[in-house]
């Protein structure tokens, strides 16, 4: 049974969306409004501005000298208005912030000055979480990151119901799972707790199961938590066919802060996997 202090930690209740309004970062605002309301959260947008020049010394009459980006500042604006319109129609807190001529660690300045507790992001396509996203390395905000972050590649069109929760489950503390218990609960989607045995890693069935009832017994749900042990030739393999045979809605991993999404089973599996997936990926810090 989970402690008062348990549950109130993994709480959301402030997200930050950094933007630059591509497809992906709208799908990822999207998802961000509609789990503010899940949580009762609050949400800031937050756009990086780039610019010739420093802008914030720049005078008035000196701006008129770059309308290109003049343009580009007031299309910042009106669609960071337009995000703090649909979220406060929705009932909710919002925020937008513009800043200039910054890198991802503004991005990690702002939840730390605002205290955000969760993070949604776009990422694009296949080249994923290594794909530039305004004017930073997405990859940079996911190493440093202390909060969970969830990367959008594209509109979520259907209910997430069933979450891959793909680890070797050594060391995942009940804290981290607590986390994702929480978000799942939220949305009311089912946890499918996986690890894939690999030739060049084999484990006793035993040991994971031991391992996966550890945090199992965190599930509050009636059925909300399900053990999977597969075989495949590559940990990729396994999540691939799992995936194809059950239809799943989103990915989760825990990660270290020293390699972004690094599997604590095998270096940069979980990198691949989210990479080269395009379903939702949330990524929990240990």
């Amino acid at each position: 049974m989970k402690s008062t202090a348990a549950i109130q930690d993994a709480r959301i209740k402030n997200i930050l969306v950094p933007t630059d309004f591509s497809d992906c970062a709208n799908a990822a605002s999207a998802f961000a409004i509609h789990l503010a309301q899940k949580a009762g959260a609050g949400v800031h947008f937050l756009h990086l501005q780039h610019t010739p020049v420093n802008w914030v010394k720049l005078s008035k009459e000196k701006e008129k000298r770059y309308p290109e980006t003049l343009r580009a500042i007031g299309h910042a604006k009106s669609e960071l208005s337009g995000w703090v319109r649909k979220t406060k129609e929705a009932g909710l807190q919002a925020e937008r912030f513009l800043v200039f001529d910054s890198g991802e660690e503004e991005i990690r300045r702002h939840l730390e000055a605002h205290q955000h507790d969760f993070l949604v992001m776009g990422s694009h396509g296949v080249q994923g979480l290594e794909e530039s996203l305004i004017g930073s390395n997405a990859q940079q905000i996911l190493r440093k990151a202390s909060v969970p972050v969830l990367v959008i590649k594209k509109p979520v069109s259907r209910p997430i119901k069933n979450i891959l929760f793909v680890s070797d489950f050594t060391d995942v503390s009940s804290a981290s799972f607590h986390t994702l218990i929480h978000f799942a609960d939220l949305i009311e989607a089912h946890i499918d707790l996986l690890f894939v045995n690999t030739p060049n890693q084999f484990t006793e069935s035993a040991e994971t199961n031991k391992n996966m009832d550890r945090l199992m017994t965190h599930c509050n749900r009636e059925d909300s938590c399900t053990r999977n042990i597969i075989n495949a030739a590559t940990v990729e393999d396994g999540v691939r066919d799992f995936n194809q045979e059950r239809s799943m809605d989103l990915i989760a991993i825990c990660t270290h802060g020293k390699s972004g999404l690094q599997q604590l089973f095998s270096p940069s599996i979980a990198e691949k996997i989210a990479n080269h997936s395009m379903l939702p990926v949330l990524s929990i810090r240990l």
